[in-house]
This record gives structure tokens, sequence and C-alpha cells, in this order.
């Protein structure tokens, strides 16, 4: 397991939002999931998905259950690691598809 120090992670404010309009039941097992990505966000059972539609390469799906999907920033190169949007599969890849992130230089903010 890398060591906390070897990367970063970030949870992007509309993440919060959108984790509070899910099912309680479905916030469990997206509860789960956040505990495993902090831990370690390079974990290999993250599995995370590239789509070939969205206009930022950075950003990924990985799957919370067989309903939900989480939408996370993971750099080509550095090592902030951002959970952006939680919601139903379909709700998720919309939220994504047109979506650009970057992580400001200077200040580490996010832009969106």
């Amino acid at each position: 397991m890398p060591l906390q120090d070897t990367f970063r992670v970030a949870i992007f404010d509309e993440f919060l939002d959108a984790f509070a309009r899910i099912p309680r039941a479905q916030q469990k097992k997206v509860n789960k999931f956040v505990r495993k990505f902090r831990e370690d966000p390079t974990n290999p059972s993250i599995n995370y998905e590239s789509i070939s539609t969205f206009v930022d390469p950075n950003l990924r799906t990985v799957r919370v259950d067989q309903a939900y999907r989480a939408i996370v920033l993971k750099p080509e190169q550095g090592n902030v690691y951002v959970l952006l949007w939680v919601d139903h599969h379909d709700e998720a890849m919309r939220w994504a598809q047109h979506k650009k992130v970057s992580i400001h230089p200077e200040t580490g903010s996010l832009q969106l």
C-alpha cells in the first residue's frame, strides 16, 4: 500500500450534495467506497473506467454498486485524486460528460 503522502485525496463540495440526495442504502455503500478511496486511491480493487465520450480524459467512473457510480478525477500526472460526483449510473454519466476539471497549480483549488 502506498504511503499517505504519495497521493492526495479531495472531495468536491458537489459530491457531498449528490451524496445527500441518494437513497440511504446506497449511501452506506458510498461510505464504504469513500473509506477505501481515502486509504489508497491507487488500490487495484478500485476499478477506474475511462469513458470515451467524456470531454476530460482524466475523469473516470467507479462502480459503487450495480446501479450507482462515482465520478473521480484520476490524474494522468500528479498525485491529487478527487471525488466529484455520485449518482445513478446514467445520471452520473450525464453529469460528467461535458465537464473539464483541473487543479490550479498555485492554489490547489479545483477548477470545473
